[in-house]
């Protein structure tokens, strides 16, 4: 009988440690759970201020927003579900920088330029059907060709297939078309670019910025008030201060703050018109 209960303990003890291993193993289990869906939210937090400091890096041409968005989105480019947007967001970061001090610091410029094709590169690795990263990679291409014409040799067919790549798969995304616009406009017709043909391609990415609707926070939704901004920047060089001023009017009503428009281009309207 002794041995009867000594066993029975024993199979009772053994129930209890199995009993526990379950509970711990269900523990473990759930807190995987939680932490993965906590790193999600981490991210979605962290590209959702990402994207608002972008924004007020291209509004004040603020490096600092810049390098703040670049710091949380950097350790998202490893890890996680979002890493081609995190690749897609530093290109463009740098891509935006690049232009900002594009007439003060050439070296520099070129410098943010080819970081940028390096970041968005690695997006389209991560997912080649990824056509915003495949337009702002074109876009980079045709900078890198402002500083050195004879680089259009190679780097011209290079955008023109990041372009055509990009149309393709998103033949209805406004930046794309914006991006290509911008492209055709700074292209010399020789080529196949042209500025009539730029502002006709302009107009086109503005009327699509009206039908396109959010469905994801995350994904970008910058352009809108750029698209009017290079069309003032057209009717400008067409010497129309009237037509310009009314596109960057435009742009400051969607954007207040857009810096671009309300320090650079609305005073060289004013300019403009005062010397005629």
């Amino acid at each position: 009988m002794d041995r009867f209960f000594t066993s029975l303990q024993f199979v009772k003890r053994a129930s209890v440690r199995v009993i526990r291993l379950i509970i711990l193993m269900n523990c473990i289990n759930l807190s995987l759970i939680v932490k993965g869906f906590s790193q999600t939210q981490i991210e979605e937090q962290g590209i959702s201020e990402a994207k608002k400091l972008m924004q007020q890096g291209m509004n004040h041409a603020s490096k600092d927003d810049f390098e703040q968005a670049q710091n949380i989105l950097s350790p998202f480019t490893s890890v996680g579900d979002h890493q081609t947007l995190a690749e897609y967001y530093l290109g463009y970061i740098d891509y935006q920088r690049g232009i900002v001090i594009y007439r003060t610091d050439k070296e520099m410029a070129k410098a943010y330029i080819d970081s940028a094709i390096e970041h968005l590169e690695n997006a389209i690795r991560k997912d080649d059907n990824f056509a915003e990263a495949h337009a702002l990679l074109s876009s980079c291409y045709g900078v890198k060709i402002s500083f050195s014409f004879l680089k259009a040799i190679w780097l011209g067919p290079k955008s023109s297939s990041q372009m055509g790549k990009a149309r393709g798969l998103a033949p209805e995304n406004p930046r794309v078309a914006l991006l290509g616009a911008i492209g055709t406009y700074s292209t010399p017709s020789l080529f196949g670019g042209g500025k009539e043909k730029g502002i006709e391609e302009l107009k086109k990415a503005d009327s699509l910025f009206e039908q396109w609707k959010v469905t994801d926070s995350l994904q970008p939704d910058w352009g809108k008030e750029q698209v009017h901004a290079w069309i003032g920047l057209a009717y400008l060089d067409k010497k129309d201060t009237v037509l310009a001023r009314r596109a960057f009017e435009k742009a400051l009503e969607i954007n207040p703050d857009y810096g671009w428009v309300r320090r650079v281009l609305m005073p060289r309207v004013t300019s403009n018109t005062n010397s005629k």
